[in-house]
């Protein structure tokens, strides 16, 4: 992950609204897509989802299509990502990476993206606090043009 950047913008209401930007290598949005379709099929695979799971459900989808979307192209990219979404992204990430240690074991095909999963961990971190700080800073309503 390179080129991190926080993008503060204000809603209709004059609150503050953080999204993320940053570049993955090709390799790193093909393992992020693998990551999170396979967290979005463990994390909602029981039956009876309540509202709350349904919209977690519905957000790892969204992120997940976009993610196969540019892996498809093998190409480097930039991502621009609401703090939602990015937190959806970095939570899956994690999710992942501590199910692969819990268990103790890996399937071939998963040791790549583990690899360059658990590279992103951390930088991604860095970004999400960053972000909410930078939201929870800013918690006073924005007038525009003042």
């Amino acid at each position: 992950m390179v080129n991190p950047e926080l993008h503060m913008l204000h809603d209709t209401d004059g609150l503050p609204v953080c999204n993320v930007s940053f570049d993955l290598s090709a390799d790193q949005i093909a393992s992020a897509a693998h990551v999170v379709e396979d967290v979005r099929l463990e994390r909602h695979r029981h039956q009876a989802l309540s509202t709350d799971d349904v919209l977690a459900l519905r957000e790892l989808t969204g992120l997940s299509d976009e993610l196969h979307g540019l892996a498809e192209q093998h190409a480097h990219a930039s991502l621009l990502l609401t703090l939602a979404r990015f937190t959806a992204l970095h939570d899956a990430l994690g999710d992942w990476i501590h199910a692969a240690d819990e268990r103790g074991w890996m399937r071939e095909e998963d040791r790549e993206h583990y690899t360059r999963a658990d590279a992103l961990l951390d930088p991604m971190a860095q970004l999400r606090a960053d972000a909410l700080q930078a939201v929870l800073g800013q918690s006073a309503p924005h007038t525009p043009g003042a």
